[in-house]
């Protein structure tokens, strides 16, 4: 169950990196995000969740 645990924190990562880049005005409106800005937030967010997966511990 670790792995699977661990691929759910890597996948809800990547969305809210998504979604952060997506939402906050900082950068830009929503019809200005560019495709590297959403390969950047889910990579930041996917780190994020692998991070979080390391750092647990409910190992």
């Amino acid at each position: 169950m670790g792995f699977i645990s661990g691929l759910v924190k890597v996948a809800v990562g990547a969305a809210a990196g998504v979604a952060a880049v997506t939402a906050l005005p900082l950068f830009g409106a929503v019809g200005t995000i560019t495709a590297l800005g959403t390969v950047v937030g889910s990579i930041l967010g996917g780190g994020a969740g692998v991070a979080d997966e390391v750092m647990s511990k409910d190992k």
